[in-house]
């Protein structure tokens, strides 16, 4: 059977995904979860607009969505969201060892000229960059296997 590039990029993103996991590393898959940060992002802005007599880092250190953008405080968390939203469509994984990385996840290793200018604005942001290369075969085996029964 013939691999589309939709299901070569799921097959990339499954590995990915498995190896942050097996290195302990903390991860985000931003193409599913870029919303979740933004809407963190707006809610956290919120609560501290609604109850300002706490301060913008104690919502952002103590929040229930630190998990989702990963932040200790506020001037991180808005410096992370702006990032995203001027070249997040270009990195697939917002990761976390001891510091904040951003990932794309290939099956080629080929990156594009808007890669390369996301790849530097992320380096001056002061992000860690990895490229993540899985080879992908074109075509994949298997095999039904019928056993009977019913009517």
């Amino acid at each position: 059977m013939k691999l589309e590039p939709k299901d070569k990029d799921k097959i990339v993103s499954i590995v990915a995904s498995r190896y942050f996991s097996d290195q302990g590393w903390r991860c985000i898959d931003l193409n599913n979860e870029f919303s979740r940060i933004l809407r963190a992002y707006d809610e956290l802005r919120d609560q501290y607009d609604a109850y300002p007599y706490m301060s913008r880092d104690w919502y952002v250190s103590n929040s229930a969505t630190k998990s989702v953008h990963m932040c200790e405080n506020w001037t991180e968390l808005s410096e992370l969201v702006e990032f995203l939203n001027a070249y997040g469509q270009h990195f697939d994984f917002l990761v976390k060892d001891t510091k904040k990385s951003l990932c794309i996840a290939s099956t080629d290793g080929y990156l594009t000229s808007e890669q390369k200018t996301a790849i530097s604005a992320a380096r001056r942001s002061r992000y860690n960059v990895f490229v993540f290369r899985v080879d992908v075969p074109d075509n994949i085996d298997f095999e039904l296997m019928n056993i009977g029964g019913g009517i």
